[in-house]
């Protein structure tokens, strides 16, 4: 009863666990099973699209690789030792996909680029507007200040005689100056 319980367990229909019984009891290799109903068909149709101008130096070693385990898989089916061109073809098929894995990576690779080169602009340019702000807060502070100098001035020039109150003090307010330069973007 035990055994009837064990591929329920692992959730394997019973043909499915004999058929994986079978497979490891003759020796057949994990590899060889995922790797699909053809790898070698699968392994041209990648080389095929990995041939491409702009990615040839980029993929040049593992493409070799894949392409010496194709040749060496086409001797052991000549020879008649059909299990290890099985695996010759799983892995060729491997080292196309990590060819493949290299040219996704490298686009990758660029638009991260291209992000972190935006992240910069962005970042510079927020520097910039709190700068910005920062200037903009400083003046409102002196004009705040001058204005509030202003009117104690004119009362301490209209206790003066002869001084008139009402021309000094618009003077006093055109004659202030920022104390820095604008920055310019």
């Amino acid at each position: 009863m035990k055994r009837a319980r064990l591929p329920a367990a692992f959730g394997l229909a019973p043909a499915h666990a004999c058929a994986l019984v079978i497979a490891a009891l003759f020796g057949f290799a994990p590899s060889a099973l995922a790797a699909g109903p053809d790898p070698a068909a699968d392994t041209q149709s990648l080389l095929a699209k990995l041939d491409a101008p702009e990615t040839r130096n980029l993929v040049q070693v593992p493409v070799a690789k894949a392409k010496a385990a194709q040749q060496r898989a086409a001797s052991a089916r000549g020879a008649g030792d059909l299990q290890h061109a099985t695996e010759l073809d799983a892995l060729a098929l491997s080292w196309a996909r990590v060819a493949e894995d290299l040219v996704r990576t490298a686009q990758s690779e660029t638009k991260l680029a291209e992000v972190q080169k935006a992240v910069t602009d962005l970042e510079q340019k927020a520097v910039r507007t709190q700068a910005l702000i920062e200037q903009t807060i400083a003046r409102r502070g002196r004009a705040e200040q001058n204005l509030k100098s202003a009117p104690a001035a004119s009362k301490s020039e209209s206790a003066k005689p002869g001084k008139d109150a009402a021309k000094a003090a618009p003077a006093a307010a055109v004659k202030a100056k920022p104390s820095q330069p604008a920055v310019k973007k």
